[in-house]
């Protein structure tokens, strides 16, 4: 190889690591915008590699965000497994919310402490099988579903203080439990269920859920500030007599799988954000729809500029 060939290499090299550096700035400053920083984390450097808690490697990827007790409060980034070669995260002590996001690109993570804070949600499979893991703590959260099983046999793995369904790690939960917890999913997994959605039983004292002997029979989460959209998941619980969703802040339509619930006789949507045509019921069920200003149409009526600039864009 000549001497111009491997100055060519070299300065190809660069300019990799050079773009890579600048897509990880890029995803740094998609993550600032999901939290609400304290004063004293200065995150307003151009370079984020001179951020308080970012720590970057010889070619300025980074690879540690070490950011604990600056009660620091936001949705958890989602954009975190596009990084940040990154090895160590520790954003114990904090206010984050939300899900653990897809990790599965980060293939080099080797700490993952996120103990006290707001998670919540069920500990995805696409972060318990990153094999580079070896230091995890997941403690005083709000996660539920199974106990999380690593991949990584050496797993350091202390997981108390959640709303895990049961202590042994990769057993599934009751599939009632499943359910209720994908009617949750489709409302983000709000903290107020998380809490309060404990143990391997909906039917012992979980609060907004009513059963008779082992069945479902109720789903009452009227008033909670519920977001998000209402799940199909539903009409898995199969002996549902009342769905009441009534007063939150709910979108999307009625799925058309809660038809298919044999003793259901009431459904309450009222005083929400649905849309879309109301799903045939049987003459038994008494839909209650009220204080839905788009009930029956496609979506939200938009404003009249975006309604001409759509038909403009069509013509």
């Amino acid at each position: 190889m000549t001497s111009s060939h491997i100055f060519l290499l070299c300065l190809l090299l660069s300019l990799l690591n050079f773009a890579a550096s600048q897509d990880d700035a890029t995803i740094m400053q998609s993550i600032k915008s999901y939290l609400n920083l304290t004063s004293d984390v200065h995150w307003s450097d151009p370079d984020p590699c001179k951020w308080d808690g970012i720590i970057c490697g010889e070619s300025n990827r980074i690879i540690r965000i070490l950011l604990t007790g600056k009660d620091i409060v936001g949705t958890f980034p989602q954009d975190l497994g596009k990084l940040s070669d990154l090895v160590m995260v520790d954003l114990h002590g904090n206010g984050f919310t939300g899900l653990i996001p897809d990790l599965s690109g980060l293939q080099n993570l080797v700490l993952f402490n996120v103990e006290h804070n707001k998670l919540t949600g069920v500990v995805p499979p696409s972060f318990t099988g990153l094999k580079s893991l070896i230091d995890v703590n997941l403690n005083n959260n709000f996660f539920q579903g199974p106990t999380p099983l690593f991949e990584n046999s050496d797993v350091l793995d202390p997981v108390s203080g959640n709303s895990f369904c049961l202590d042994t790690p990769g057993t599934p939960c009751d599939p009632r439990v499943e359910t209720l917890l994908s009617i949750a999913e489709s409302f983000g997994y709000p903290v107020k269920l998380a809490t309060a959605w404990r143990g391997n039983d909906p039917c012992d004292s979980w609060p907004g859920i009513t059963c008779s002997g082992s069945d479902v029979t109720a789903v009452n989460l009227r008033r909670l500030e519920l977001t998000g959209t209402i799940s199909p998941s539903f009409a898995k619980l199969t002996s549902l007599e009342t769905i009441d969703l009534s007063n939150n802040n709910l979108t999307g339509s009625i799925p058309t799988e809660l038809t298919t619930l044999p003793m259901l006789r009431t459904l309450n949507v009222s005083i929400n954000n649905i849309n879309g045509a109301v799903p045939t019921f049987s003459a038994s069920v008494n839909v209650v729809t009220s204080g839905n200003a788009n009930i029956g149409k496609d979506g939200p009526v938009p404003h009249p500029l975006v309604e001409l600039l759509q038909k403009m864009n069509k013509d």
